[in-house]
């Protein structure tokens, strides 16, 4: 763990305090002035339209006549199945956490087995495979950075580097259950890792649970201000749950996707994950993926040397005919730095990608870019256009908010200096 991001986080934390204390009236508590339907750089849906944006959408199943995912809050047992924690501590079942999740998998078994962690830094990647039963991964400390669970990964790695990085002492070996994870990154015939295999923390499991943890792919600002896909956690399970969690990272910190267990990205697969109470940093498309993520309560902050060239929240690389993306309610978004970071912007990993993402009554600071708070796309560079659609007689908008002439990036009463809506100029 780089005790640098814990500084940051108390200092952001602080600053956050500071800021309430020093203020009669802080700007994050001015009611929001944002106005459908905004403009076509900074497009805002209006009340009707935002009842469209809640949790109960994004979790709809894309199968027919199948409920909507409803999660509860995570329920920890008295005892745990497993504890993870020093040798020779009373209770104590495994040293590592792979370790610990290998033994949850080969018991076959489809209830939910429970890992508590033990406070202390925990150095080395975490795979969790698919499996009949679910995992809960929960700490054991005061708070999440009590237990710190990360590794150094660069997406612009050699494979055989990254296979010796990874892999010490035959960690992932034939038999093992995460082993077909790993197989699937080293057999690439790329000449760099890449962004999908650059996770300190991957799991394929549905209802995996996560709580009261520090997950970091500490590569940080080692190498230089360059572009270097560095993953925290990767998630391609369906129904996870992230409470009470810090992710940190620079680039690609929280990477969601639809992948198989060929680990290829699908055309016919939205896995949902709800993230609560939790807190994000990174740099670049800090947020990325495909899948539909509710974030509820959850602070994003913009860090690193590169906040004063480009930064980006949200990279949803969301399939053009699936309405729901990204949402983040109720949450905070900071970023350092004069008016550079962007709130977001799509991936265009191919032609079926048009990004979705709503963020709404939250708060926004300054450092955020009012004029163009949205990012043209990632890959193929389509510019950024907002639906801005018509008025009818009733002072209503009109527009289709999944108009595939129009990215679908959208705001509604959100508050603080950086959600200032700025008017365009006249053509």
């Amino acid at each position: 763990m780089n005790t640098l991001s814990v500084s940051r986080l108390a200092l952001a934390l602080a600053f956050g305090v500071t800021l309430t204390a020093c203020s009669s009236t802080p700007p994050d508590q001015i009611p929001s002035d944002q106005t459908a339907p905004g403009t076509s750089s900074r497009p805002i849906l209006s009340a009707n339209e935002a009842q469209n944006f809640v949790a109960a959408h994004y979790f709809a199943s894309l199968t027919p006549n199948t409920a909507p995912w409803s999660p509860s809050s995570i329920s920890l047992p008295a005892q745990p199945d497993f504890v993870v924690g020093p040798a020779g501590t009373q209770g104590v079942t495994h040293t590592t956490i792979q370790a610990a999740v290998d033994a949850a998998i080969t018991k076959r078994t489809d209830k939910r087995q429970f890992i508590a962690i033990m406070p202390g830094e925990y150095q080395g990647t975490v795979y969790i495979p698919a499996a009949p039963g679910s995992l809960t991964l929960y700490g054991m400390g005061e708070k999440p950075i009590d237990v710190k669970i990360g590794y150094a990964i660069d997406g612009d790695m050699s494979i055989a580097d990254w296979r010796r990085t990874v892999n010490p002492g035959g960690k992932y070996m034939p038999g093992k259950p995460a082993w077909y994870m790993f197989d699937s990154c080293q057999s690439q015939r790329n000449a760099n890792i890449g962004v999908m295999c650059s996770a300190a923390f991957w799991s394929q499991n549905n209802g995996l649970q996560l709580q009261n943890l520090t997950i970091e792919n500490n590569l940080g600002d080692s190498v230089d201000d360059g572009h270097h896909p560095a993953v925290a956690l990767r998630t391609d399970g369906d129904k996870v749950q992230i409470n009470n969690v810090n992710l940190l990272g620079r680039q690609n910190t929280f990477l969601v996707t639809n992948s198989s267990v060929q680990n290829r990205l699908q055309n016919d697969r939205q896995p949902r994950t709800l993230v609560t109470n939790s807190y994000l940093e990174g740099d670049v498309d800090i947020v990325s993926g495909r899948g539909a993520v509710v974030f509820d309560n959850t602070d994003f902050r913009v860090v690193n040397s590169r906040t004063q060239k480009e930064a980006y929240v949200f990279a949803p690389a969301t399939l053009s005919n699936v309405f729901y993306g990204f949402l983040a309610t109720n949450s905070r978004f900071t970023a350092s730095g004069d008016n550079v970071a962007q709130l977001g912007r799509s991936l265009d990993v191919d032609t079926n990608t048009n990004g979705q993402v709503v963020i709404r009554d939250s708060v926004i600071n300054e450092g955020f870019n009012m004029a163009k708070p949205w990012a043209d796309t990632a890959i193929f560079k389509r510019p950024f256009t907002g639906n801005t659609g018509t008025m009818d007689d009733k002072g209503e908008v009109q527009r289709n908010l999944n108009d595939t002439n129009f990215n679908r990036l959208w705001e509604y009463n959100n508050r603080g200096l950086g959600s200032k809506v700025v008017a365009e100029p006249k053509q």
